[in-house]
């Protein structure tokens, strides 16, 4: 997906031609005109290929709609009035386009070489009644190139709006690729932004799925400059909608309490703004546990109204961050505090650069230094990475580089010779030896990263150059046994019970349904493989345009945890410098508190915390000058205050004090006539019992 997705329309294609298109798909049926559930089928006036004229307004009895909710004759509409202001209780909207289907539909249309639309029949077991399918012909060199325009010419916008778009979806099994849309909504004259707030992106199921679009806009609009558009231009791919509704709540409703993505899964699989209700359940179910104090005297009597303090250390649950070697050995200011926020913000953390091959060959001293200020802070430390073959990252030394067959110059490798054995040689020999040299030092190993994309070691260890312009035709990489062998020998290296892991990218964010399942097929490959695997990592770097819905994130943690594996957000950030930090925030709190909840999920690792040194420029907590940015209250209030235990009381008759905390470390001190005594206690699966005697 291109960073910036949302020029949209700005690309050649005439709105007007794209709707005369549309309407002449409809018109052709008579379905231009055709009231929702039936009635007049006649075209519109001018109706077909090149005409402009309305559908007509459904006739009959208005439908009961909730107090405030605008008429509508159209069962289709009332039907969506009843759902969103009875249902779920939302305040009275308007319908932007119209206040009937068929003339929504007719708001929009569809205009590109790429594309051919059609009618289709929806069916009786559908609750709207006019629908257009979309197929794309051709490979499309922007998502934009295939675009759904509606343009609302009746009413405006301002700074501070909220808005729902609803539509109904389907990717028929003859789709070519995997169907996929995303949702936009601009005016002409701010074309680089998007204001819709989440579902940018959706793979719709062979089946009608229906789809909230939450939008806020943050500039004003006037009617006839701004739109809601679909973008289709995901390559060959056919796409049927229909149901489409555009409702203006005006500002009498927040955001975040709008549905938002498929119908029955908005959230976590929940209606309207039910996932973090849901998400908390399962907190409470997967992250805590009962912690019992139970308190006697000297000669093993149970003391009662005994003092009881429970204090928690650290989280057991993984919060961690990237950090960079050089920033962490500096002798400066800022670098004294950048130490200070890694040390007093999290409980993981990996080294960005300085375990990667080369780095770790040509400078192993600033790769130690690191290691050793981490370690003892009391930080857990993941190992980042055993192999890498992106060349250009500078993660290969360059003699294996040349053995790759790849030219580097900005390395002084200008001789390339492809080398099979010597890469072979070289791999198996260093996987072993970095995870012996640091042994139990270090928690965890990454041992591949990003195969799926970055095949090039495995494709030199089978005599194929590692240049792009290359592939392998009789060995799958993400299969390959070179992989498993190289698992094998960092298995037997590593400390026992040390957890080895893979690592990619597009395994969440963006429409990439091919990189998941290759990454699945990896993932289970490795699974089935001597040496086994235990987590996968999943590169969670995100823009405004690839964000997820709460439900969407959930989902994608489902597909994975099936494969048995465990899970970790590895590589969690958000640069866009058009999406507002308060907005951004937002979606750090979405994603942080539903991977929290998910029972396959161990650790939860930001990219960097500090603007400055991080590799998009855009890090999630700090901006330059250690200002802070809303994404770190939110993790504040979330890690150090809603997930974290600390509780006090006195014990009951029989001795004992009982509370519920987060599983993690904990201080619990018993206080009798003025004694105290205090334990560590580690508060897991199972619960946990501690024995205090402060007369003893």
């Amino acid at each position: 997906m291109p960073d910036d997705p949302n020029h949209g329309s700005d690309s050649g294609v005439d709105p007007a031609l794209g709707r005369r298109t549309l309407l002449g798909a409809l018109a052709a049926t008579g379905l231009a005109g055709c009231p929702s559930g039936g009635g007049n089928t006649d075209a519109p006036d001018g109706g077909g290929e090149g005409g402009g004229g309305a559908p007509e307004t459904p006739s009959g009895t208005p439908v009961a709609v909730p107090d405030g909710w605008p008429e509508t004759r159209d069962p289709y509409y009332g039907a969506l009035a009843n759902t969103l202001g009875g249902e779920m209780g939302l305040p009275a909207g308007e319908f932007v386009y119209a206040n009937y289907e068929a003339g929504a539909m007719a708001a929009f249309g569809v205009g590109a070489d790429a594309a051919e639309t059609s009618e289709i029949e929806v069916g009786d077991d559908q609750p709207f009644s006019s629908a257009v399918r979309v197929e794309v012909t051709e490979e499309t060199e922007n998502t934009w190139d295939v675009t759904m325009i509606g343009t609302a010419t009746d009413t405006a916008v301002e700074s501070g709006d909220v808005l729902l778009g609803v539509a109904y979806l389907r990717g028929p099994e003859s789709s070519e690729s995997e169907p996929t849309v995303q949702f936009v909504s601009k005016d002409r004259d701010n074309l680089s932004t998007n204001m819709v707030q989440s579902t940018p992106q959706v793979q719709p199921p062979a089946e009608w799925t229906r789809y909230y679009v939450p939008i806020q806009y943050d500039y004003d609009a006037e009617a006839g400059t701004w739109r809601t558009e679909l973008f289709l231009g995901f390559g060959p791919q056919t796409v049927d909608i229909g149901g489409l509704a555009l409702v203006d709540f005006d500002g009498q409703v927040a955001v975040d309490d709008l549905p938002s993505g498929a119908a029955g899964e908005s959230g976590d699989g929940e209606a309207g703004g039910d996932w973090e209700a849901a998400a908390d359940e399962r907190i409470a179910e997967h992250r805590t546990s009962e912690l019992t104090v139970e308190v006697s005297d000297g000669s093993g009597s149970a003391v009662a109204d005994a003092e009881v303090s429970v204090a928690m250390q650290e989280h057991e649950f993984g919060f961690g961050t990237a950090v960079s070697a050089d920033f962490l050995t500096e002798e400066s200011d800022e670098a004294d505090t950048y130490r200070e926020h890694v040390a007093d913000l999290f409980n993981l953390a990996v080294l960005g650069n300085h375990h990667k091959w080369r780095f770790w060959e040509e400078n192993r001293e600033l790769s130690d230094a690191a290691t050793d200020w981490v370690v003892e802070q009391g930080l857990d430390l993941r190992g980042h990475v055993c192999l890498w073959s992106d060349v250009s990252a500078w993660s290969v030394p360059p003699d294996v580089v040349r053995a790759m067959g790849v030219e580097w110059e900005a390395n002084g490798v200008t001789d390339p010779e492809l080398d099979p054995e010597h890469v072979r040689r070289r791999t198996m020999e260093h996987v072993p030896e970095i995870i012996e040299y640091y042994g139990d030092r270090i928690t965890e190993w990454e041992v591949a990263n990003e195969i799926v994309h970055k095949p090039g070691l495995i494709k030199a260890v089978n005599g194929v150059a590692a240049t792009d312009d290359t592939a392998l035709e009789d060995v799958d990489p993400v299969e390959a046994p070179v992989l498993a062998e190289w698992y094998a020998a960092a298995r037997e290296a590593a400390p026992e019970g040390m957890p080895l892991g893979v690592n990619d990218y597009n395994t969440l964010a963006g429409p990439y349904e091919s990189t998941r399942d290759a990454y699945e097929r990896q993932i289970e490959f490795l699974v089935d493989s001597e040496a086994g695997l235990d987590f996968a990592g999943l590169q969670s770097h995100f823009n405004e345009s690839s964000s997820l819905s709460p439900g969407e994130v959930k989902s994608a943690l489902d597909r994975y945890a099936e494969t048995g594996v465990r899970l970790r957000i590895t590589e969690f950030d958000m640069a866009d410098e058009n999406w507002a930090e308060a907005d951004k925030a937002v979606f750090f709190r979405q994603c942080l508190k539903v991977a929290f909840s998910h029972p396959a999920v161990d650790d939860f690792l930001v990219w960097g915390i500090y603007s400055p040194n991080h590799w998009r420029d855009d890090a999630p907590f700090f901006a330059e000058g250690w200002e802070e940015k809303p994404a770190l209250d939110e993790y504040r209030s979330l890690v150090f205050d809603e997930w974290w235990t600390e509780e006090s009381g006195t014990t009951t008759d029989e001795g004992t004090f009982s509370t519920t905390g987060f599983k993690g470390e904990y201080e619990v001190t018993a206080t009798v006539d003025g004694t105290e005594v205090t334990e560590t206690v580690t508060l897991s699966d199972g619960g946990a019992t501690v024995e205090l005697s402060p007369d003893a």
